[in-house]
């Protein structure tokens, strides 16, 4: 079978899929991974065929509209802006996803884009299955919609997914039905795209550990565990500096400080915490920058700044991790044992910082309540024993699932299935 893996936004929502792909190659399958042009070195580092979804992610992040809604902290204006993107860019995009589409047999997207690439599907008769990064929208009596779990009731908790499901509709319906347009088409409504939600196959891919898979879902909605990148590779696509081994070797256990791929919202407040934690604690830090600029960090010995870093090495010779919360990195940091300190800034963020720290294996803090005593606080608290125990626990758990052949399983059952 081929399969075409199409993605679009940070390293977060590409990786996770770098590590399906592997999965599903392992499995003795042909794929080809889609997404925007600025990730072709690092999917085909791994082997894996490209495919150019048009735009480079970075830049978009780096546009002043995108840097003013990340700093505004709005879910909702993050959201509409993703939509209007893609309203915008529709040709070029719609040629891009096509081009790959036509290649293979089996659609697999993200769920951001899902009823576009579905339209693709539709059009070009290719099964469809959705890999959900973020928090569960299938309908439950279980739990209610996380973010708006305000209080746990069976009638309530359906509820709760109505709302998110036709808000999420209002805000992409524009761009949604402008691709079924261009593709000729019927237009959907509310009522069909929820019914092209509910019937489609949709792989949720975060540990059960965070979520458990409600009874009541169909067999097609799964939880399947992370998408974590195999232990042994020999790929290696961050060379460790000899300089950070020697500096790690070089003092105590040093806290990971990295907000990925989504630029901090004000680099000089990260810059005066970073600068107080030198000054008053003996703590040290490994800065992270990511794609966030933060070019007046203080000269110091006990602050050593990279670019970029494979998390699976260096995250176990750290005591905590201060993140920014999406679940590639949480993950990461999850699995090798470390507690973490969820600096959210937008999106589903706050509400893995609200899961991790009702476990008890982390703390959650608002970006916009950072201050350097917080964060002294929520690192004192996340190195306690309790939490240390509780991580570990959590890690061992984690480590024995194996969440890409879950999901390759899963995927395959559709496919076979052709629900």
């Amino acid at each position: 079978m081929h399969y075409g893996l199409f993605t679009y936004g940070s390293r977060g929502d590409v990786q996770p899929y770098i590590a399906l792909a592997l999965g599903l190659m392992k499995a003795g399958h042909t794929v080809m991974l889609a997404a925007p042009q600025n990730f072709k070195g690092l999917v085909e580092g791994y082997g894996i065929s490209f495919h150019a979804l048009y735009g480079d992610a970075e830049e978009i992040i780096y546009s002043p509209e995108c840097l003013k809604v990340i700093r505004s902290g709005n879910d909702i204006a993050f959201i509409r802006y993703m939509f209007s993107l893609l309203y915008t860019n529709r040709e070029p995009l719609l040629q891009s996803m096509t081009a790959c589409a036509m290649q293979v047999d089996v659609m697999v997207v993200n769920n951001l884009g899902a009823a576009i690439y579905g339209a693709v599907a539709e059009k070009l008769n290719k099964t469809l299955v959705i890999v959900q990064l973020n928090p569960p929208t299938i309908h439950t009596a279980e739990f209610a919609a996380p973010g708006i779990d305000f209080i746990n009731a069976g009638w309530y908790n359906k509820i709760t997914y109505q709302v998110v499901n036709t808000l999420l509709w209002k805000l992409s319906k524009k761009a949604i039905n402008e691709y079924r347009r261009l593709l000729g088409l019927i237009l959907l409504t509310r009522v069909s795209y929820q019914q092209f939600i509910n019937r489609t196959p949709v792989i949720h891919a975060y540990s059960p550990q965070l979520f458990k898979q409600p009874a009541d879902w169909r067999a097609h909605h799964r939880v399947t565990g992370f998408l974590s990148m195999p232990r042994q590779t020999n790929v290696q696509p961050f060379n460790t500096n000899p300089a950070i081994t020697a500096w790690i070797n070089s003092g105590t256990k040093p806290v990971y400080i990295g907000f990925g791929s989504i630029p901090v919202p004000d680099e000089a407040r990260l810059e005066a915490i970073v600068t107080e934690l030198l000054a008053n604690t003996s703590c040290r830090i490994l800065l992270c920058t990511g794609w966030s600029k933060v070019p007046n960090l203080p000269k110091h010995s006990d602050l050593f700044v990279v670019n970029q870093i494979d998390h699976e090495w260096i995250l176990p010779q750290c005591t905590a991790a201060v993140i920014h919360g999406g679940i590639g990195t949480l993950a990461a940091v999850l699995r090798a044992g470390v507690p973490a300190v969820v600096v959210s800034i937008f999106v589903d963020q706050p509400i893995w910082g609200k899961v991790i720290q009702q476990q008890k294996v982390g703390v959650h803090l608002p970006w916009k309540r950072l201050t350097f005593s917080r964060l002294l606080k929520a690192l004192n608290m996340v190195n306690r024993d309790n939490y240390q125990s509780k991580v570990q626990k959590m890690s061992y758990t984690l480590n024995q699932e194996d969440g890409a052949r879950q999901a390759v399983e899963a995927i395959q059952h559709s496919t076979s299935n052709n629900i």
